[in-house]
């Protein structure tokens, strides 16, 4: 659609240059008045499509190329192009464009060579050596690296999250995250710590009401049970094979229905006839009877 609008955008009496066009596509409809100049527009003709609304300005020396709205891909490719050749995603953002953080961080952070500064919207970090790697049409910063500088942004909770969602997609390298913790000491307390107690569980967990149950074992010190393993035709929401005991987690905006209750009678019911126990909690039952909510599970694991 993006690029319906784009193109009939130019074929409306805008003089676009196709090199142009297909350049800023590739960077998802960003583009720099440096690639312009290179491939031989001249800064009168760049002003030009200044004002007959061509480009449109989105940090100095870079610009929208069709409409003045970019995509978050678009929006990326803007500050990147922003801050320089060579520069990549890192810290939150890094790890957002991963996957490993599901909420958009309201800076963009950025690893750059060189000395640009940073902006409202911007954070650009200047290391000495910037390694860096494509993902999804986008140069990002090693995955230590944006750990690192992460590190400073997040609890300690959700760096654990992060590095087991890492682990699980199996693009953390142990060696060489040690490696960064080694020659990096800011941040290097915190994702130590993160590392020293990682809690692979967390990264199987589909929710954050799941999350929550996992470290509330952890808390009383529970076997860490396994989220979501398939039995049968049901994945239950937590899982002690050897115990023979599942525990499912009721939130409220899925177990509410009539047919809703129903599918969960169902789901139990198969459950206990292959010889498991199913205990049910609610989230208000571990928001406010943790303690009780422990002890029953310790009942059932002795």
């Amino acid at each position: 659609m993006a690029t319906e609008l784009r193109n009939a955008h130019l074929t409306g009496g805008l003089l676009g240059s196709r090199r142009a066009s297909e350049l800023a596509r590739r960077q998802f409809w960003a583009i720099a008045r440096r690639q312009l100049l290179a491939i031989g527009h001249s800064s009168r003709q760049v002003e030009s499509w200044l004002g007959t609304g061509l480009l449109h300005r989105q940090y100095p020396g870079v610009y929208a190329y069709g409409r003045p709205e970019l995509s978050e891909q678009g929006e990326m490719a803007a500050a990147l192009l922003f801050a320089g050749t060579g520069s990549a995603l890192t810290g939150l953002s890094g790890l957002w464009w991963l996957g490993y953080l599901h909420r958009r961080p309201g800076l963009i952070h950025i690893d750059a060579p060189g000395r640009k500064g940073s902006r409202q919207d911007l954070r650009i970090h200047h290391p000495a050596e910037i390694h860096r790697f494509l993902h999804r049409g986008l140069p990002l910063a090693a995955l230590p690296r944006a750990l690192l500088v992460a590190s400073t942004d997040l609890s300690h909770n959700s760096l654990r999250l992060v590095l087991a969602r890492a682990e699980y997609d199996k693009k953390l390298s142990l060696p060489s995250l040690q490696t960064a913790l080694s020659q990096a000491p800011r941040g290097a307390r915190a994702l130590q710590a993160a590392m020293d107690a990682r809690l692979p569980q967390l990264a199987r967990c589909a929710n954050p009401f799941e999350r929550r149950f996992v470290l509330l074992c952890e808390s009383f010190r529970l076997e860490i049970p396994e989220p979501n393993k398939r039995i049968g035709r049901y994945r239950p929401d937590m899982l002690w094979r050897k115990h023979r005991l599942i525990v499912e987690l009721d939130g409220e905006d899925a177990h509410s229905t009539p047919a809703q209750l129903q599918a969960d009678a169902a789901r139990q019911t198969h459950l206990e006839s292959r010889g498991f126990t199913v205990l049910r909690f609610t989230w208000w039952e571990l928001e406010l009877e943790a303690e009780k909510v422990a002890a029953k599970v310790r009942s059932y694991l002795t």
